[in-house]
């Protein structure tokens, strides 16, 4: 089995403060020149951690142990932690909002490297290279103005032109005359500009040829080598309530099931003595929750379950490879618990708990089916016995399937390509090329997860018969 350890937490650990430095070195200095040898670090950080995660997660660490020690059976206990503090609650429930919180985070560097990208142009460097100088200048002309709208937002976008102080006795009054010149640039404003009106211009006295920009002065600032303005610290963090909500979904303590979760109701629980045989696949059907539809049918990894009265299979969350963990606990023996409730019909797969004479556990769902195909198991009845207490999950933490993630690994990679030829300069002055690389590193996680979903899907399909 491969096991979840020390080293891959370490590395997952590594690569999320990769890309958080990442974030934090674009919102202290949003423009500078390329290539980027800040944010290039940051990259091979996380590059180094996901090599080392890959490789410890993709090593067999050998099959797992198979041990008939004591029996145990129930299927409800205390809410309190196995002894010698060992974690008892069921980890891949939390798939789902981790990989929600990978989703959401991704889009906040992205945003602030896009930024930074369209910041970083050549008017930017001609002015920076020339003695740049952030004043108050007057609009002698407005040209035209239009009104920009979205759902959340609203400006108008004017092309004027100023008056640009460059020096001289009357420059700082901005009158007309000596150390005055006239530029053209476009200004936003939340109201139509008038000739008269001032606002904040960054340009370079020593080289008018290079133009002049038109902002606030916190904006302009952060085009000196300054940190982010105001505008991107808005966004990102109107953006930011989503991770952490995902975060808080996925790290809360409940996000992760105990063993007995969900097995009690108006049902009687019933038991079944199995043993394990093999992995397959199968079809999971919900009962529908507050009156909503039932989901599915969902394809999923099972263990395949056999007992003197038939068999059953034990399905499993997606995220699971049950052939490796099928030949871990091969003719390993325990029970099988679970509580159908009165209204249920024979295709609704309910929560079930499987609880191995070692003293571990896997938790998922059986279909019900009808008997005598599906064998009913045995009514539980009398006070549940203390093994339940002391039960842990059962691994292994299957990291790395390259049947199902090898495929989806090229989009990933193409996607952390496409950042490094951005912060490496790569469309600096094109932006038909600026733009296909931010394509690719916002489609490639998409895309890959997708790609991951289908071959998933494909390779469960081999496992049905």
């Amino acid at each position: 089995m491969r096991e979840r350890n020390t080293a891959t937490a370490l590395a997952t650990a590594v690569a999320w403060g990769g890309a958080v430095a990442f974030l934090v070195c674009l919102l202290v200095r949003k423009v500078a020149p390329y290539p980027r040898w800040d944010l290039l670090g940051c990259l091979a950080v996380c590059a180094a951690a996901v090599a080392a995660w890959w490789r410890s997660g993709s090593v067999r660490t050998g099959s797992g142990d198979k041990g008939t020690g004591r029996t145990g059976s129930g299927w409800r206990a205390s809410a309190r932690s196995a002894p010698g503090g060992r974690r008892i609650r069921w980890w891949p429930e939390r798939r789902v909002p981790l990989v929600l919180l990978v989703l959401t985070a991704w889009p906040l560097p992205l945003f602030m490297l896009f930024s930074s990208a369209t910041d970083s142009s050549p008017q930017v460097a001609a002015i920076l290279a020339h003695g740049p100088r952030i004043s108050d200048v007057t609009i002698s002309q407005v040209h035209h103005s239009r009104f920009q709208h979205g759902r959340n937002y609203g400006y108008y976008e004017s092309t004027v032109t100023v008056m640009v102080p460059t020096g001289g006795r009357n420059a700082a009054a901005g009158r007309p005359g000596e150390g005055v010149s006239r530029l053209t640039s476009t200004v936003r404003s939340s109201q139509p500009p008038h000739p008269g009106d001032r606002f904040p211009g960054l340009y370079a006295p020593g080289d008018l040829t290079a133009g002049i920009i038109l902002d606030t002065r916190a904006q302009l600032r952060s085009l000196l080598g300054g940190p982010a303005g105001p505008q991107d610290l808005v966004v990102l963090g109107v953006w930011s309530i989503f991770p952490l909500a995902c975060a808080g979904a996925a790290f809360r303590r409940r996000a992760a099931a105990l063993p007995w979760d969900g097995l009690s109701g108006d049902g009687e629980p019933r038991m079944l003595r199995v043993r394990i045989a093999g992995a397959g696949a199968g079809d999971r059907l919900g009962r529908p929750v507050s009156g909503s539809k039932s989901y599915g049918p969902l394809l999923s990894p099972a263990l395949r379950l056999t007992s003197p009265s038939g068999s059953r299979d034990l399905l499993l969350e997606r995220c699971l490879d049950p052939v490796p963990l099928a030949e871990a606990l091969l003719g390993a023996e325990g029970r099988l618990y679970w509580a159908p409730e009165p209204e249920d019909r024979p295709e609704y797969s309910v929560p079930a708990l499987l609880v191995l004479d070692d003293g571990r556990y896997v938790r998922g769902t059986t279909t019900l089916g009808t008997p005598p195909e599906a064998p009913a198991g045995e009514p539980v009845t009398g006070p549940l016995p203390d093994e339940l207490r002391t039960v842990r999950p059962v691994g292994p933490y299957v990291l790395w399937q390259p049947q199902v993630h090898g495929p989806g690994l090229v989009c990933f990679a193409a996607a952390f390509l496409a950042v490094v030829l951005l912060v490496s300069g790569a469309g600096y002055g094109d932006e038909a090329l600026r733009i296909a690389c931010f394509l690719v590193a916002a489609a490639g996680p998409i895309a890959g997860l997708m790609l991951i979903k289908r071959r998933r899907t494909h390779y469960l399909r081999r496992l049905v018969g």
